[in-house]
């Protein structure tokens, strides 16, 4: 059932608002519902004459037939009278079953399980995905002391940080950076840089923050030392510097950034350097082994999901009656991995010649492209325009045109991009950039002599 646009009375001042009510939400037929579902971003209101922003209450029901999931919530400050709830939820749960072939239609939609509260609902729809009332109950109490940090004066933080170290771990800056971003795409910057200030206070100030500084400076040296081998870097390299690496964090960095040169030759040769050692080496070395093996499957899996994850996107992109609606409900899932299922996808529509899918799948493509667009910050915005621009000179005849646009922002974010481009192996337009960068230090450098 797609979401319906109505009017409903302000909560706050009860004058019209203008509403796009999702009133189902089916995995069947949608899988990005379950997200959307989740993430409590949906019925939505902003009414202009009191400024009110919020959830309007709607009934509301949940479908998931893999998990015989079949959820059901009428709001109590809708005061419905018992009929007319049954009513309306027998009128979406008719549209949910209308949908389903008949050899879908299993007993359990016929008693589906009403929840007393949305967030009871949410919990019901986590606990079938294993998430046990303890794991909630320890989310809650770091949601809670988020709030309590981020409602703080900041010269506070790291006296209370110092205080709750021991709750502070991977699922608090999971959460915190999940809230960062969706209070970016609603627009409030402030906010979300008051959540990367908090970020940044976390990792220099709790324990956890600390272990993770540690590792980031592991896979930054990692990186520097692959870069800096370049061409040079062989099978029997990268097996030496593994085997020289004396702790686990240093492995997990080669394993990220060099994973694909950790083949089968590359394990039977250190399992060969295992079987020749002795004593403490070999401990060590079995050790080295063992872990490689174990981070290595890991990050095979969690690949293969992400994979598994994209591909079940783009499969609901291609049935989506509005592409540009649906990709601004899914802008968090256009990752890397993504854009790699999308690229391969071209390419076996263009080798089978399927037109039709082809056609569609260049429409997401364009879509993506646009949207990216839209979001990216200015500098990337002026940085993208300067590598297109033909030929280099008159690249470097626009930051000369243009000095309000050179800024230490942007040359520091062309150092950013430079880098990336390079760890990318597009050399060619990485130096360009670099020799554009050098332009543009020039030009703020003039700026700032004219100025004093």
């Amino acid at each position: 059932m797609p979401p319906v646009k109505t009017q409903v009375p302000c909560p706050n001042c009860r004058m019209p608002v203008a509403a796009t009510l999702e009133q189902v939400f089916d995995v069947n037929q949608d899988p990005a519902a379950k997200q959307r579902f989740l993430s409590g971003r949906f019925n939505l209101i902003h009414c202009q004459n009191c400024g009110y922003q919020g959830q309007v209450a709607s009934p509301i029901l949940y479908h998931d037939p893999d998990k015989e999931l079949f959820l059901t919530y009428v709001p109590m400050e809708l005061a419905l009278p018992q009929a007319e709830q049954e009513r309306l939820i027998g009128r979406l749960m008719n549209e949910v079953i209308s949908k389903l072939p008949q050899e879908k239609r299993k007993g359990y939609l016929l008693n589906p399980k009403p929840a007393f509260t949305l967030q009871g609902m949410m919990e019901r729809v986590l606990e079938a995905d294993g998430v046990t009332k303890e794991m909630l109950d320890s989310q809650r109490s770091k949601v809670q002391l988020l709030q309590s940090l981020l409602s703080a004066p900041e010269d506070q933080w790291p006296q209370t940080i110092k205080e709750h170290d021991a709750e502070i771990d991977v699922t608090l800056f999971q959460l915190l950076t999940a809230s960062a971003e969706a209070t970016a795409s609603g627009g409030n910057q402030a906010g979300a840089q008051k959540m990367a200030a908090l970020q940044n206070a976390l990792l220099q100030h709790s324990t956890f923050g600390a272990q993770v500084r540690s590792r980031q400076d592991k896979v930054e040296g990692v990186a520097r030392e692959l870069q800096a081998l370049g061409k040079k870097l062989t099978a029997d390299k990268l097996l030496e510097l593994v085997i020289n690496a004396r702790d686990d964090d240093k492995l997990a960095a080669y394993v990220s950034l060099a994973r694909a040169g950790m083949d089968y030759a590359f394990f039977e040769a250190l399992t060969r350097r295992v079987d020749r050692a002795t004593g403490d080496e070999k401990t060590r070395l079995a050790h080295v082994r063992d872990q490689l093996l174990q981070m290595t499957q890991e990050l095979d899996k969690a690949a293969q999901a992400q994979m598994a994850e994209a591909t079940t996107l783009l499969r609901s992109l291609m049935e989506a009656p509005d592409l540009d609606k649906a990709l601004r409900e899914n802008v968090g899932q256009i990752d890397d991995a993504f854009l790699a299922v999308l690229n391969l996808n071209l390419e076996a529509a263009q080798k089978a010649k399927r037109t039709d899918a082809l056609a569609r799948l260049v429409q997401i493509n364009d879509a993506i492209n646009r949207l990216m667009q839209e979001a990216a910050p200015p500098e990337l915005k002026f940085i993208d325009e300067l590598l297109q621009m033909e030929p280099e000179s008159a690249a470097e005849a626009a930051l000369k045109d243009r000095p309000g646009v050179v800024t230490a922002e942007l040359v520091d974010t062309m150092n950013y991009v430079g880098e990336s481009l390079r760890q990318g192996g597009q050399n060619d337009l990485a130096d360009r950039l670099e020799r554009l960068r050098g332009v543009a230090v020039a030009e703020l450098m003039r700026a700032n002599w004219q100025r004093a």
